[in-house]
């Protein structure tokens, strides 16, 4: 064996100190941007725009255009950051803190616009974005019956939110769509607590998945 042989066979590494210590490194910073079981997460648990309700089918056609969320004169869209899991990264989803999601009158402009049809054909009468809860650990009409003028109810159009005999917050989990409207005139100020929970009184979650907090 020649001695350029013997130096090639020393030099054809494995796995190297450096390697490794670059892929602890590459793991540490996905647990800093939010833990390595929730950075890769992606069941998809967050309110999709009309039309994106199959997760599956979503998540394998969205290209991340932008362009459903730049049609939304309501400003109901916004994108997953890396707290959704990176495979969600720059996916639309419904987001009811600076407005509410009215179906455009029946025209869905994010669907009309969508390139590739990630957002497939939705009937506000029979499909559903999401449904409203009710935090009753937030909701005046709960914790002190009377004091809440429930603007919520007025503001749904689908007639899913009313008040029982008592004055406290109903939802008709049948009627509502999960278009955002109640969330989003909610009187309360959870978005600005110092506590920094996120949470409204009204609060909207997929369909079909378990209620978790915000």
């Amino acid at each position: 064996m020649s001695e350029n042989t013997q130096t090639t066979e020393k030099r054809a590494p494995g796995l190297t100190r450096r390697s490794l210590i670059g892929g602890a490194a590459g793991i540490a910073a996905l647990f800093a941007l939010g833990g390595g079981a929730k950075a890769f997460a992606s069941d998809g648990d967050f309110l999709r725009p009309p039309g994106g309700q199959d997760y599956e089918h979503f998540l394998g056609s969205c290209i991340r255009c932008d362009r459903c969320r730049s049609v939304c004169d309501r400003e109901a869209i916004s994108v997953c950051t890396v707290s959704d899991g990176i495979l969600n990264v720059r996916l639309p989803r419904m987001n009811y803190k600076f407005g509410y999601c009215d179906m455009c009158g029946g025209e869905y402009r994010c669907i009309n616009v969508c390139p590739v049809g990630a957002l497939r054909p939705f009937d506000a009468d029979k499909d559903k974005i999401g449904v409203a809860v009710v935090d009753k650990e937030e909701c005046l009409t709960y914790i002190l019956s009377g004091k809440c003028d429930a603007r919520c109810i007025n503001a749904c159009e689908w007639e899913a939110l009313s008040l029982d005999d008592a004055g406290r917050l109903q939802i008709d989990q049948s009627k509502c769509n999960g278009c955002g409207a109640c969330q989003y005139v909610c009187p309360s100020n959870a978005y600005g607590t110092y506590s920094g929970s996120g949470r409204r009184v009204v609060f909207l979650r997929e369909l079909f998945r378990r209620v978790m907090p915000f």
